[in-house]
């Protein structure tokens, strides 16, 4: 069934990227959104003939040993020990390995001591006991990893480091979450040795490609026996974006229920629905409060900090090829176009919805042309914008009617009413700048 559901094409750039590191004897990490299939993405990678496929006649020389930090009942150095330990004794097993009897007698006397230094010793033998033959592999999957790296003592990061390289290539860690790492810990020093290893290698898991996303609609229509309507396929690719969770939901909300065929109908139908909302918030809450800002400001056409764009690239959330709409998903696109960005930025400014925050000030009372004015220099922050790029872009329809045009004086007067409103102090104006002889320029709190 499993080989039925995910083709040995399944997810072929980043299965690749990973088998990569793993023949090279490296770590890395997977960062992949809520909702995307990570788990349902490892348990592929764990399948004999996509292990074979990628890593040759070699292949059993490799062992995997998936770890799902899920299943912990506390978060703690023993806990997580002794699920690792369990695991491994579970590959000790499978492989008929020596030293299955001396492993099972250290988890029994860890489970009655529950001391962690006993646990990490034990891991540490039994990770020795699969090691035994040179050619031999270990590679630890370390699902929902997410939670263990924000939570747990720095010492037990130190061990698994130090199993690492007491090893060599011989061990390594694949470890899945939901974010960058350094947006899951607020101090990386007391980690660096763990997160230098595994941040070598960082594979994104978005939503699916588009041959994947037909296979998985195949598949899923296949199982209730029932046909979709012509073009049916290309609807769902459209509204899911290729989201693992997205595109169940609209699946089952299709065949429940009679919705118009034309997308531009079927968005608004759908987008209230508790299933589509669900799937959108777990995607949107797996993000730093910068990245739901750029989102925000995506959608009110605003420019975005390039660094962010990028990370969100990186994730599939927005497409570089697609400019007039970049949301992998109309339906995210639509849920975004909902939300308020997060009020703990500093600075914000966005026009849909409408929503100006200037050093952690929110700012409230601005006229409809202070608003264009802000929001034009704040897309172009950092830029020189000559007083004919203001004129032309902020009064726009007005710029027509106004009888001999609009004057340095009036665009003057417009500039001292918006640096009242949100500056300090308007006779020592530090966000709207002007540079004499040029324009005017925003400058964002703390830039030079």
């Amino acid at each position: 069934m499993e080989q039925d559901r995910y083709a040995i094409t399944y997810r072929a750039a980043e299965a690749g990227q990973v088998m990569q590191w793993i023949e090279a004897g490296q770590s890395g990490c997977l960062v992949g959104l809520r909702g995307a299939g990570k788990s349902n993405f490892l348990r592929f990678l764990l399948r004999e003939d996509v292990r074979r496929h990628y890593l040759g006649q070699d292949y059993a020389n490799f062992a995997f040993v998936l770890i799902n930090f899920l299943a912990l009942t506390e978060r703690t150095d023993w806990a997580v020990c002794e699920l690792i330990l369990d695991c491994l004794l579970g590959q000790l097993c499978l492989q008929g390995a020596e030293g299955v009897e001396d492993a099972e007698s250290l988890h029994r006397e860890i489970l009655h001591s529950r001391d962690p230094l006993t646990a990490q010793r034990a891991v540490e033998r039994c990770i020795g006991a699969l090691c035994r033959r040179p050619a031999q592999r270990v590679i630890l999957l370390f699902d929902e990893f997410d939670a263990v790296f924000q939570a747990l003592e720095p010492s037990l990061f130190r061990r698994l480091r130090a199993i690492r390289d007491a090893h060599k290539s011989q061990v390594l860690y694949v470890v899945v979450v939901s974010n960058d790492l350094p947006h899951l810990r607020e101090d990386l020093r007391e980690v660096e040795h763990f997160c230098r290893l595994v941040s070598r290698n960082v594979c994104y898991l978005g939503p699916y490609s588009e041959v994947d996303t037909r296979q998985m609609v195949h598949y899923l229509v296949s199982r209730r026996s029932v046909a979709l309507e012509p073009g049916d396929t290309a609807r769902l690719v459209e509204l899911s974006g290729g989201h693992a969770g997205l595109l169940k939901a609209t699946l089952s909300l299709l065949w429940d229920a009679r919705f118009p065929g034309n997308l531009e109908e079927l968005v608004p139908f759908l987008s209230d629905e508790p299933m589509v909302q669900a799937e959108c918030r777990k995607v949107w809450q797996g993000l730093s409060e910068s990245e739901q800002a750029t989102l925000c400001m995506l959608a009110g056409g605003a420019q975005a900090d390039p660094q962010t764009l990028h990370r969100l690239q990186n994730k599939g959330l927005v497409r570089e090829n697609r400019p007039e709409t970049p949301f992998f998903s109309s339906l995210f696109a639509d849920f975004v176009r909902q939300q308020t960005p997060p009020s703990t930025e500093d600075t914000i400014v966005s026009r849909s919805p409408p929503l100006v925050q200037i050093d952690g000030q929110p700012i409230e009372d601005l006229t409809e042309l202070e608003f264009e004015l802000l929001c034009y220099l704040y897309e172009h922050r950092g830029q020189v914008c000559t007083k004919d790029d203001l004129i032309e872009n902020v009064y726009r329809q007005q710029y027509a009617r106004m009888k001999g045009g609009v004057t340095d004086g009036a665009l003057q007067t417009l500039i001292s009413r918006l640096r009242a409103k949100i500056e300090p102090d308007r006779e020592h104006p530090r966000y709207v700048v002007t540079i004499r002889g040029e324009g005017y320029k925003f400058v964002e709190p703390g830039a030079a």
